[in-house]
């Protein structure tokens, strides 16, 4: 190793049946999202591909922190409101 190289942690790769279990989504959902974007991309390995478990995982932790920021600037959203404009779901 030179004096350049940064010492790099094990990487773990995810399957797609172990990220969707990880996330929630779909397959279709998961990649309508890598195509816009919004989700991380995979690492293709031959004939298949993988995900970096440390960016999955930092997809997760985004999202948490999101809610959390929500949650503090005003609460949740998709509740009723407390000035009497009715269910903002549909029925």
């Amino acid at each position: 190793m030179n004096a350049h190289t940064e010492p790099t942690s094990p990487r773990r790769l995810l399957r797609r049946a172990e990220v969707m279990d990880r996330v929630g989504l779909s397959k279709s959902t998961l990649y309508s999202r890598i195509s816009s974007g919004t989700f991380p991309k995979p690492v293709t390995l031959g004939s298949s591909v993988r995900w970096v478990e440390s960016e999955v995982e930092g997809w997760i932790s985004e999202r948490v922190s999101e809610r959390d920021h929500t949650a503090q600037a005003g609460g949740m959203s998709g509740g009723t409101s407390s000035g009497g404009t009715g269910c903002p779901l549909a029925a």
